[in-house]
């Protein structure tokens, strides 16, 4: 578990105010500009990294969002790329995040939720054999969610008993 010392000196030896802090599961959306090209997008994805990494932080699910359309304009853009990190760390950590996205220039917004105030290395393992599950699952559905051929020929059989006209004359572009 990641724990780290914080405290006061006042009055000399003694040490009034004392407690650990724990390691909290974040998530941090961001929209960055949409103007980044895949290398800059990639260079920034890097920088995000590093800083998880030089805060002793473990990423337990990043989502690369891409371009999506604005609900409003944000600087002008009616675009913007997302960017979603969810990650293990103590709040230094977030907080050196938050610092480090105010400053760099490609990013509009960023939004920062705790996910949980109590993240250990236990719950840690057990979020990511979870999420392991979940993409096994996923995987599995969108294999069963495939159409053979056969399936389609069966559909279009029972399109033709239903509706033989579509069948033989297939709507186009211009009947709309």
């Amino acid at each position: 578990m990641a724990y780290g010392l914080v405290g006061t000196t006042y009055g000399g030896p003694y040490v009034h105010e004392v407690y650990f802090m724990r390691a909290r599961r974040y998530e941090t959306l961001i929209l960055l500009s949409p103007n980044l090209g895949k290398p800059e997008l990639s260079d920034f994805i890097t920088k995000i990294d590093g800083i998880l990494a030089q805060g002793q932080g473990k990423i337990v699910r990043f989502e690369d969002w891409g371009r999506r359309r604005l609900a409003y304009p944000v600087k002008k853009e009616l675009y913007g790329n997302y960017v979603l990190y969810d990650y293990q760390g103590l709040p230094t950590l977030a907080s050196e995040l938050e610092r480090n996205l105010k400053i760099d220039e490609q990013v509009f917004k960023f939004l920062t939720m705790v996910l949980d105030k109590d993240f250990n290395d236990q719950r840690y393992e057990e979020t990511m054999a979870n999420l392991a599950k979940e993409a096994q699952k996923k995987e599995g559905d969108k294999a069963a969610g495939e159409t053979s051929p056969d399936a389609l020929q069966e559909y279009m059989a029972e399109v033709a008993e239903v509706n033989p006209d579509f069948v033989e004359n297939p709507p186009t572009d211009e009947t709309f």
